[in-house]
Parts: C-alpha cells; structure tokens; sequence
C-alpha cells in the first residue's frame, strides 16, 4: 500500500498536469488507517515518503505525506464510528499546529520568509493587472493590491489563518470523498485472514483439543464448519480431507488462533502464530506469503535478530538446492509451494500446518515434499496438520480426519461417516507418454511456434535459460497436455502462447503473426483461480472478462450455462465461492470472449475428486461440441487421456525426444 502511494504521487508531480491524480493515494492510506493501528499508517508514510523523496524530491514526499493525513484521519474517524463533527474538531487542531509551525518557521527562516513574500506579491500584482484591464475594474485592482500589502503587515496571522482554513478544507473535501470510498469497500470480506493471537504466557500449541467448534463468517447464514471436534498430540501427523467448501481452509484459521464462534480450543500455551517453537502455516496459494525478492531474504523473513538458521540445508531439503540468490518473481508455483515450506520450517514450528502444499508441485517434488513434512513429527517433535485431497498423502498420516461439510462432524476415516462423495480422494498416476512425431493431429494449425527461446534476466549476471528451440504447432479443435517437473519452463511457454511473454528467440505465431499483437486472442487461466478473479460479483467479473455489458443478462446466464453453473450464481459475491466454482467463473468469462485457444495451467490444482471430474467432462463437452482448442498444463493426469489425445514432456525448458516407430528418438 505504502509503494501504491508512492508511485500515485510520483506521477503527480513528474507528470505535467497530473497534479490531480494524488488525491488517488489517500484511497491506500485510508485503507491502512481503516484496517489497522496507527503504528501500520506511520511505517507506510515513512517508507513511501523515502521513496517518493529519492525519485520526485521533496515535492513527492510531502505528497504522501497529504495523502497520509488524508486518508488516516478519515480510516480512523471511520473505524471508530465518528462523522463529520470529529473530523472538524480534528482538522482545526492538524490546522492550528500547521499553522503554528509555519509561523514559527517564517520567523526564523527569515530569508525565506522575504522570498515567499515577494513571490506571493508578483502573483498578486500580476492579478490586479489583469483586473485593472477590466472597464471599471481600476479602483478595485488598487484595492486589492492596497489590502494584500495591509495583510502582510499582519503575516503571522495571514498564514496561521490560511493554515487552519487550507487543513480544514482538505480534512472535510477528503472526508467528503474518502468516506464514500471506505463505505463501499467495508462490504468486502475479509474471510480468509489470518490474525495474530492475542494469549500471553508461553508458546506452546499442542497438544491441541477442539471440543464442538463452530464458525460462521459475518454476515453469513450459515456455518462454514463445525460441528468439529477433533485432538492434535504432539509429533503427530494427521490428514484432513473433504469435499471443496466442506470447511477446510476455515478449520486452518481456527487451528492457527482464529476465535471460533462457538465451542472451544485447548492449548496448553499460546499459539504463536509464526514465532519460534509455536504455529507455522503454509497456505494453498503460496503467491500471497513469500515475501523477499531474493529466496535467501524469504526463508528468515520476519525472524527475530541473531537467530541463526542454516538457509541452504532448508532449500536443499525442500528441493530448492542452489537457488538461494534467485530472485523470487522468477520462481513457479510449485518452487513458491517449496519455498513457503522452507520458510515455515525456519521457525522449528511445534505445529505445522499445510493447506494443500502439494496442489502446485510435480509428482516427483509431491514425494519428496511429503517425505520432509512426514520425518518432521519424528525428527522434531513437530505436530503435523496436512490439509490434502489426495489419497497416497491422507494414507501417510497417523490418523485421517475427514470434514464431512456445514453441519456435520469432523470424523475419524475409519468410522466411515463421511459418505461416498466426500471421502472420495483424488487419485494419482505416472505421467502419460510422450506423444510420437507420426501421430498428426487435424485442422488448420493456430498456435505455431518456431524455435522460441526464452532467457530471464538477459545482459545481467543473474540471466537463466528457461526455453530452448522450441517447435510445436497446436491445430484447430486440438487437445494437448503439456507437463514436465517444476522450474522446467511450462508457465513460462503458457505465458508465450498467450502473448504476455515476448520470447528472447524464435517466434510464436497465432494464424500467421505474432500473438504478442493480439493479446486476448488466446485466454490463459492461471494457476490460482482466485487471483484472476478482479470483481467483486460473478456476473460483473463475467461480463468485464469477455467484454460486454453487465445489464445484458442474457449473455451472463448464457456464459454461466456454457460452464455448468446456475444462474442464480450470477448475484453472489466472488468471495462466497468454493474453488471449483471460480475456477468455473474464470472460464466462463473467457469462453465468452470466444478465443482462438485457451490455456489451463493447472486447471486441477486444489479441486477434490468430484470437482475434477466435473470439470473435466466440460472441458470434454466443450472440446467435442465447440471444437475448442485446448492447451493444458497439469502436474495431475487422471481422466486427461480423452480431453488430451496429444502429450508432450518439457525437461530443463526443452521438449524431450520421444521414441519413434523404428525404435529411435524424434
């Protein structure tokens, strides 16, 4: 928020005329006054002030500075529940102190003081000049000129009396406007936030008992878990499962430190969300917790001074060996999954838990990840909780717990209450073969790529190959898998095809030319769903993804109807949905827009059993019915062979050679 500000009030005063555009940055500001203490508004003034001052001088720090004020009186005023009365009394103070201290500093700054005197005055002669070249106006320019000169006799009191009125006007304009704002962005939950615990005493989570516990987000009508009732023993390792929406994620936050709204947690001590020896989480999305731009800088970020922590024995031990001075912004997302996890495991966590750590991370990477999670409960001591869908992970535990959905308790696996539906878990499978040089696919080629290459970094000591001579055509009505280990160039190659990658060598061609010139052409849905989602309601998100207005309704019920969902869904908010069903909500605004070929890149991560399936005979449906171009990217192959007749293998940013007919390699 604090670099948000900052980059608002650089271009206010770099930018000829855009002087306007800074009244944007009280918007951050607020938000940060709004949402938390004091201290947070300090810290973030100060550090985009300093960032403003390096660029745009002393005219881009007292920017953010206005925008500070601005915005932290009003989030304040808002967050305590006052109106219009405090914020004058407010103002009248900030103004009389403003004005106090630029008195106090004309006086002293003499020079200074003469300066602004005469510049103020040229300003003013030059304006009775004008006045004066009005019929008639002559008299009341001398007059004006005759006042000013009066006034400043009496300084000291013109620029207190300016200071007070300029702060109270500003307070109240920003007031006015900001208010407005801050109402309108209260209605956006907040649900999955994780909060500090506020137990004194010594940290020591487990062991952990929850005896009937229940949570419902505000505003909701309904719990989102419990009943639960469920131990956690030291040095254990227990599996949660369940359907998508059965209440996972939820029952992360409370085992984290999150109140419940009903029922009870034990602990022996208090959480210690995040300090040494207390509660690690390492979270589905691994984007919204890595913090360094450099891997080293994230794995002791947040760590208390002196504490002495072996950052390459961690990396190596989640997979990451060797790349402690790569720059985060280049990692994947199951380096980031990795990553995440070696950030936790710094902390020598009492608990650990792991909400879908694997969802992001190849078959190789998932075992030899789930191999430093398990030896943890037996080399430190440390209580596991693994949040997963898949059922090789659930088998490794020393005990299953599986969530049964609202209004249902958490049962031991071996009871068996869970039903059919729910402890149905997601199978996994070796990827599938290569396919041969002889088998052509048919159709007019759409995508042709023709030896792209891509470097990160180039011309600098850091540069990385990520592609190399990559050739390959994707046709009319295609359906190819693409996968290959983490940090083996995938993304990378989906974010070529989609024109938002211009690569270093080679060409990428959509119908003949360049698909860097014809962005959206090819749609891309990314890894997290929920990242892609930039509205607050599916059928304003639908219709702002594929271009249309949000009062043709008709074409919002028609994309929903495309991807399965009701269309009553089309009034809920973003934030009311299960992964599955923003998953769909994202294909649904991108079919709309009716591409020549859309991307999935892990369009499985994170879904139970029963969501995959149903997205996969979709996505069939759709291939079949529409003759939709696809291209996947997936680390889970179960149920692809009929949507992905065609599978290529990336290795080290290179398509690997796959056998031929004669027994040779093509």
């Amino acid at each position: 928020m604090a670099a948000l500000c900052a980059a608002i009030a650089i271009i206010a005063v770099v930018v000829p005329f855009a002087a306007g555009l800074s009244l944007l940055g009280t918007v951050p500001m607020g938000l940060l006054a709004y949402r938390y203490r004091l201290r947070v508004l300090i810290a973030a003034t100060v550090a985009g002030g300093l960032v403003a001052f390096l660029i745009a001088g002393m005219g881009g720090f007292m920017t953010v500075v206005n925008c500070a004020y601005i915005g932290g009186l009003t989030g304040i005023v808002k967050r305590r529940g006052r109106g219009t009365p405090t914020v004058v009394a407010t103002a009248l103070v900030a103004g009389a102190l403003f004005g106090a201290g630029t008195v106090v500093a004309l006086a002293i700054l003499s020079r200074l003081r003469h300066l602004i005197f005469e510049s103020v005055t040229a300003n003013v002669t030059g304006a009775a000049a004008i006045l004066a070249r009005i019929p008639g106006m002559e008299q009341a320019s001398e007059r004006v000129k005759q006042d000013f000169a009066t006034a400043l006799d009496y300084w000291p009191l013109l620029f207190f009396a300016t200071g007070v009125f300029s702060i109270l006007f500003v307070s109240l304009v920003g007031w006015w406007a900001l208010s407005r704002v801050m109402s309108r962005l209260v209605g956006i939950p907040d649900v999955h936030k994780l909060e500090s615990s506020v137990d004194a005493g010594p940290v020591e989570p487990v062991p952990l008992q929850l005896r009937e516990v229940r949570f419902r987000y505000p505003g909701a009508d309904r719990d989102a878990l419990g009943p639960v009732s469920l131990s956690v023993q030291p040095g254990e390792h227990v599996a949660v499962t369940g359907a998508n929406g059965s209440g996972k994620t939820t029952l992360m936050l409370v085992l984290s430190g999150r109140e419940p709204t009903s029922g009870t947690v034990e602990r022996p001590g208090a959480v210690g969300l995040g300090k040494l020896g207390g509660t690690a989480v390492v979270m589905q999305h691994p984007e919204s917790q890595v913090l360094g731009t450099r891997v080293a800088d994230d794995v002791v970020w947040g760590l208390p001074p002196g504490t002495s922590t072996d950052v390459g024995q961690l990396l190596s031990e989640v997979g990451l060996d060797g790349l402690a001075e790569r720059d985060t912004g280049g990692l994947s997302g199951g380096e980031l999954q990795r990553l995440a996890v070696a950030a936790a495991l710094a902390r020598e966590p009492s608990l650990l838990i792991a909400d879908e750590v694997t969802s992001m991370v190849d078959q190789d990477g998932r075992e030899d990840l789930m191999s430093v999670l398990s030896g943890l409960t037996g080399r430190h001591r440390t209580s596991l909780v693994h949040i997963t869908h898949y059922n090789d992970e659930a088998d490794a535990a020393d005990r299953t717990v599986n969530l049964t959905g609202n209004d249902s308790a958490a049962a031991d696996d071996s009871d068996n209450t869970g039903g059919a539906d729910n402890v149905d878990m997601v199978e996994t499978a070796e990827a599938p073969a290569a396919t041969t040089a002889g088998e052509q696919p048919r159709g007019a080629p759409v995508l042709e790529l023709n030896g792209v290459c891509h470097e990160y970094g180039s011309g600098t000591p850091w540069a990385k190959s990520a592609l190399t001579d990559i050739d390959f055509a994707v046709h009319e009505g295609d359906g190819v898998l693409i996968h290959g280990l983490n940090g083996s160039g995938k993304s990378t190659l989906a974010w070529i095809m989609a024109g938002l990658t211009v690569p270093t060598a080679g060409s990428c061609l959509l119908d003949g030319s360049p698909v860097s010139d014809q962005v959206g052409a090819v749609a891309i849905s990314f890894q997290a769903a929920r990242l892609q989602l930039m509205r607050s309601h599916v059928a304003l998100e639908i219709a702002s993804s594929a271009g249309f207005s949000i009062y043709n309704q008709a074409k919002v019920t028609e994309a929903l109807h495309t991807v399965g969902l009701d269309p009553t869904l089309a009034s809920r908010r973003v934030d009311e949905l299960s992964g599955g069903q923003m998953r769909r909500v994202v294909l649904a605004g991108l079919l709309a827009r009716k591409p020549r070929a859309l991307i999935l890149d892990e369009p499985l991560a994170g879904l139970d059993a029963a969501s995959q399936r149903g997205l996969l005979r979709l996505l069939v449906e759709l291939r079949r019915r529409e003759g939709l171009t696809l291209v996947v990217i997936s680390h889970d192959f179960v149920g692809l062979e009929e949507l992905c007749p065609r599978t290529l293998h990336l290795e080290d940013g290179m398509l690997a050679a796959v056998p031929t007919a004669a027994g040779g390699l093509s």
